[in-house]
């Protein structure tokens, strides 16, 4: 019995390395990992083959070739295993890299002497085996390269398993063992060639090494064992039921011709088809793809072409350029010189031209197609394309012959709905192509293909619309609700001179004569009308719509004439406003009037933050980032009660406050406001200490330097 044990052994290693190995590496066959585990499996294989036929061999002629085979394939075993473990565990460093390049070159140089008695220098019987070869000179150097690979790959194992931990550590374990196994039971192999009476009964541990790798492959990939198991089990059964009949009429072939079975003949089909079974289905799809580009390289191209535009439109948010792109990019594509897409109007509840080319009448940019429309319904009742002359060729009703018409009037061969969330989007027409040839079936599959994926873009360009409508809507909201408190806090600021200035007048007439009187009433009036002035303009530019406008700008003077603004609402809270304001600051491409809202709502948010007396500090410098990017960074710092941890990650969400009366869009607004000029925002801080905000803009290199070179501080305080 154990006579059928060894040849066994090597026919279970060698049919489980060659399907592992390609199973491995069709993966992902550009990770190195996956490679060089396929290279030693190919090692193994050859071994495992040479090894299973030197056994059943019944010549010495035989088995003196098929253990050279065996030999030529054991030369790159220890190597590659060593190889394999080495980046399995991650761990590449120079001396391993130049002992590995070492390992090749002599596995290398021993493969081209394996057809020489160099390695077997000849075969005799030992213990119950008639062929065992003997080992010629060069064979020595391949043991010592067998122990020597065999000792470094389970001390690298060992080593990487004490400085790992968790899950990790619990597979190098598993490794180490399997591998220590592995070699000890291939290690059993050798002691026969050196007359040492022990036969190869560790053999099959082999297989056990080579199934744990290749699940600790996986493993490290972030991929689940059952994934694996169920992949095997199903290839192994598909090869069972299509592979198990075509042995059978091998053996029974051979028995009507040749009168007879081989063993060796019946194997090598049975490896050759299971080979065929396992590497047909991954070659197939290759093979068709490269015929179709050689003969049908004009189809292969425009299949090509949609269905990479349905790719990238998905990250297309613009609803006007998605259309105008799906409108041109099939025209491209397919030769077609009239196309018109019609959208969705939610509003209207109709379906209105969006984008167009070619179109011979004029009216229809003013076409649009109801709910009730015959085209319409078709889409409703059947997402799949119509083609206009089908439906004249079988002419089954009054419906299609209206349908029929309709396509005439919008001057369309082909429909195509746009279906997205089981919903109608919209409907793409196409007109005849070039030389009026016909949609061919797969042309018809790839652009329902597109219009799939054309119907999700719109979707969500269509919400982007809407996002930016409803931001739109909340910047004003928040505007007009700082507005609403900035007149309240101005209305008491421009009593207070007002008042002065009618005092002055009232006692006027009387004391005309004095002329000090006159002067000093002229002086202090003058200087209250132009306090007054100043406070409308700072309100009035605040207050005052405007669309985008980028241009460079100071951002010193834009915090100050909002410090000044809501120095008011500081001081009826008995706050004090400090300014800190870095001189000769650059001028950076800026949106003033926004900038301005965000340095209103972080003022004013700092000043409510403040519950008792405090202080409010505003500063401005330069911020050099990573030691690469340059900002200039506003910072508010208050006095206040502060943010608590648990709140600080929602501070910049929409709708976030822990105010009775607040609407939680300040910050959200200033943070996208920021974020839109290419910069961010940072904050700290400690619950009764205060809290800073940092808004960071970005400041050019030129401007930078110059700055860096006079860093004065300009300081102001608005007193409480």
């Amino acid at each position: 019995m154990l006579i059928y044990y060894y040849p066994a052994s090597g026919l279970i290693n060698g049919i489980l390395a060659i399907i592992l190995g390609l199973f491995v590496l069709t993966r992902n066959p550009a990770d190195r990992r996956y490679i060089t585990y396929a290279l030693f499996c190919l090692s193994l294989f050859i071994w495992s083959c040479g090894y299973f036929f030197w056994l059943v061999s019944s010549t010495e002629a035989n088995a003196l070739f098929w253990t050279k085979i065996l030999v030529a394939g054991a030369v790159f075993i220890p190597v590659t295993a060593y190889h394999h473990v080495i980046q399995l565990i991650g761990i590449s460093t120079k001396p391993k890299v130049r002992l590995i390049m070492l390992g090749y070159l002599l596995s290398v140089s021993l493969f081209f002497l394996s057809p020489t008695s160099i390695l077997v220098s000849g075969i005799s019987p030992k213990l119950n085996f008639p062929y065992w070869p003997n080992p010629g000179v060069g064979f020595h150097l391949h043991f010592l390269m067998f122990v020597f690979f065999a000792c470094k790959s389970v001390s690298e194992l060992y080593q990487a398993h004490k400085t790992s931990i968790g899950r990790r550590r619990n597979h190098l374990r598993m490794l180490l063992i399997t591998i220590a196994l592995a070699f000890l039971g291939g290690g059993t192999n050798y002691l026969l060639w050196y007359d040492i009476p022990v036969p190869p009964f560790g053999n099959i541990l082999i297989a056990f090494y080579i199934a744990i790798f290749a699940y600790a492959i996986f493993t490290y990939q972030l991929m689940d064992i059952e994934f694996i198991v169920k992949k095997s089990l199903i290839y192994a059964f598909l090869l069972g039921v299509l592979l198990v009949p075509c042995y059978i009429v091998i053996i029974w072939a051979q028995v009507v011709f040749f009168g007879k079975v081989s063993p060796t003949f019946s194997l090598i089909s049975l490896i050759l088809l299971i080979l065929v079974g396992f590497l047909f289905p991954k070659f197939r799809f290759r093979t068709e793809e490269a015929l179709e580009r050689v003969l049908f390289k004009k189809r292969y191209n425009h299949r090509e072409i949609l269905l990479r535009s349905s790719r990238e439109m998905i990250s297309v948010v613009d609803l006007e350029t998605l259309c105008q792109n799906l409108v041109q990019t099939v025209s491209r594509a397919l030769g077609v010189g009239r196309i018109s897409l019609f959208l969705i109007d939610e509003v209207k509840g109709t379906f209105s031209l969006r984008a167009s080319l070619g179109l011979v009448s004029d009216r229809l940019k003013e076409f649009t197609l109801a709910r009730d429309d015959q085209l319409v319904r078709r889409f409703a009742r059947r997402s799949e394309a119509v083609v206009r002359e089908e439906l004249e060729m079988a002419n089954n009703g009054y419906g299609e012959k209206e349908l029929v018409r309709r396509m005439g009037e919008i001057e369309a061969e082909v429909s195509l709905p746009l279906i997205s969330k089981e919903s109608l989007k919209g409907i793409l027409n196409l007109g005849h192509k070039d030389r009026r040839q016909m949609y061919s079936e797969e042309e018809l599959e790839v652009l329902s293909t597109l219009a799939n994926q054309a119907a999700i873009a719109i979707d969500n360009a269509q919400l982007y619309e809407n996002l930016k409508q409803s931001q739109s809507i909340i910047h004003r909201a928040n505007r007009l609700s700082s507005l609403g408190m900035l007149t309240a806090g101005l209305a008491h600021e421009i009593r207070n001179p007002l008042v002065a200035i009618r005092t002055f007048t009232q006692l006027l007439p009387e004391r005309y004569a004095d002329i000090e009187f006159r002067e000093s009433f002229q002086s202090i009036a003058l200087k209250e009308v132009d306090r007054i002035c100043g406070l409308v303009n700072d309100l009035l530019s605040f207050a005052r719509p405007s669309t985008p406008k980028v241009l460079r700008g100071d951002v010193n003077e834009i915090v100050e004439a909002i410090a000044r603004i809501l120095s008011t609402e500081a001081k009826e809270k008995g706050v004090t406003v400090n300014l800190r304001l870095a001189a000769s600051l650059p001028k950076i491409l800026v949106d003033k009037e926004q900038l301005k809202q965000v340095s209103m709502n972080v003022i004013l948010n700092a000043i409510q933050s403040i519950e008792n007396k405090g202080v409010v500090e505003i500063s401005s410098r330069l911020f050099l980032k990573d030691n690469r990017e340059r900002f200039i960074q506003i910072e508010v710092r208050d006095t206040g009660i502060g943010i608590p941890e648990g709140d600080m990650e929602n501070i910049f969400n929409p709708f976030f406050t822990t105010k009775e009366d607040g609407s939680g869009l300040g910050l959200s607004i200033s943070h996208q406001i920021v974020k839109e000029h290419g910069g961010y925002m940072a904050v700290e801080s400690k619950v009764g200490v205060g809290t800073s905000f940092y808004i960071n803009l970005p400041a050019s290199q030129v401007d930078y330097r110059r700055a860096i070179d006079s860093p004065q501080i300009h300081e102001k305080d608005f007193g409480s």
